[in-house]
């Protein structure tokens, strides 16, 4: 059985978001988020890839920018690691979420 190592509670979304792979930005949508990262239903990326991601939450009115890590990748999408948020977008993504039921 696959070890989970996730620190925080995943919520089911579905939100369209831009992830920033080098030079080009790309349209993708997020599949599960929590303070921790997000699945990007999108094409396969190299593990260990820095990216920026982009999206808005429903109740917060500026776009969140997210660095992150990808720490898996499947045809089905990429897993992000975020190294770090904003004190406003760790406030307005944790309101959010506390907001949605978790992800089984």
């Amino acid at each position: 059985m696959a070890d989970n190592r996730r620190t925080s509670t995943r919520h089911e979304v579905d939100i369209a978001a831009r992830i920033k792979v080098g030079a080009e930005p790309e349209d993708c949508r997020i599949g599960n988020l929590s303070m921790g990262g997000a699945f990007m239903m999108m094409r396969r990326l190299p593990m260990g890839e820095r990216v920026t991601v982009y999206f808005r939450l429903p109740t917060h009115d500026s776009e969140i920018e997210a660095v992150g890590t990808i720490r898996w990748s499947t045809d089905q999408g990429v897993g992000v690691q975020f190294d770090g948020l904003r004190a406003r977008e760790t406030w307005a993504l944790g309101k959010y979420l506390e907001s949605l039921p978790s992800a089984p």
